[in-house]
């Protein structure tokens, strides 16, 4: 009988890929951040990071665009940020890690988290490429908090935050698929006297995902674009697994076209996708959906890097 080798330990990476702190030489670099104690409601998306890598598959050829982007891109998985001391964490070694990553000239996919993980990466992205445009994903507007407070960061606060401290361009931002319910009207005011656009769950519904792209493309036009996806953006029926889901969201099939017709041909100089709680899913579809949506972001870089453009909607594998 043979002995079982407990020494090496084996690193669960996304889609099999290479396990490497270098990431000098990588189109793109997968990063988890599993951080998730300034939740409001249900914590878990510390678990979203392993997750979402158990649910990958090793195929890189995307149909729906008709790419194989394996023969434009290549990347590794970083592995998780140090997240022993969480609260030393959040405004010092995630921001600084970030930003030695994003001089690398790599393209993060971060997966999270929660949502607050967004605010140090931005501090990060300021401190490399200047205030950047974002493209935010969510059934929330995330610019909660208060002029008086500015220390307190939870989930509800980073984009608020991010505009307090220049991060992003508010003026060239979006964000995309209000619906999570408002304390009062006054709710949004912060945001909405920022510049800060969004276009609310129930008029994509009615215009639909062609007309939604195009209006975040005119919105962020050539600028530098982070795109944060948050998966309660997606209804509940097809995303269980997360903290705070939201009814009369997306399904499936038009957060995946949605992200195709917005993202592809973007000058995007990272990603992440946030609040997959795992202990939360039924039979891992959030995980498996939020697996694929990484899988959308790669095709975007992959795209960028085969000078395609837009999405052509060919249903086909021509270019495979």
């Amino acid at each position: 009988m043979n002995a079982i080798n407990t020494d090496k330990k084996v690193q669960l990476t996304y889609g099999g890929l290479k396990s490497s702190t270098d990431t000098s030489g990588a189109d793109y670099t997968i990063i988890g951040i599993p951080f998730d104690i300034r939740t409001t409601y249900r914590p878990g998306t510390r678990f979203g990071p392993d997750g979402i890598r158990r649910a990958f598959s090793t195929d890189s050829v995307n149909e729906a665009v008709g790419i194989d982007t394996s023969k434009y891109v290549k990347g590794v998985d970083y592995g998780d940020l140090d997240m022993w001391n969480a609260e030393k964490a959040y405004l010092g070694s995630i921001p600084q890690e970030m930003k030695a990553i994003l001089e690398t000239g790599t393209i993060p996919i971060v997966l999270g988290g929660d949502h607050s993980i967004t605010f140090p990466e931005l501090l990060a992205y300021k401190d490399v490429y200047g205030p950047v445009s974002i493209i935010h994903f969510d059934s929330h507007t995330d610019t909660w908090g208060s002029d008086t407070d500015k220390e307190h960061h939870d989930h509800s606060t980073p984009f608020r935050r991010a505009i307090e401290y220049d991060c992003i361009d508010p003026k060239t931002s979006i964000q995309v698929g209000m619906r999570g319910g408002l304390f009062e009207e006054s709710d949004f005011d912060f945001a909405n006297n920022a510049g800060l656009e969004h276009i609310y769950a129930v008029d994509i519904h009615h215009m639909g995902i062609e007309k939604t792209a195009e209006l975040i493309r005119e919105k962020v036009g050539n600028n530098k674009v982070m795109v944060t996806f948050d998966i309660d953006f997606v209804d509940p029926a097809f995303a269980p697994g997360t903290g705070t889901p939201v009814s009369c969201g997306f399904t499936s099939r038009q957060a995946l076209e949605l992200i195709r017709h917005a993202l592809i041909g973007l000058d995007i100089v990272g990603f992440d996708l946030v609040e997959v709680a795992p202990n939360y899913d039924a039979g891992g579809i959030t995980s498996i959906l939020a697996s694929r949506i990484v899988k959308e972001f790669i095709t975007c870089v992959a795209c960028k890097k085969a000078g395609i453009k837009e999405y052509a909607k060919k249903g086909m594998i021509e270019n495979v």
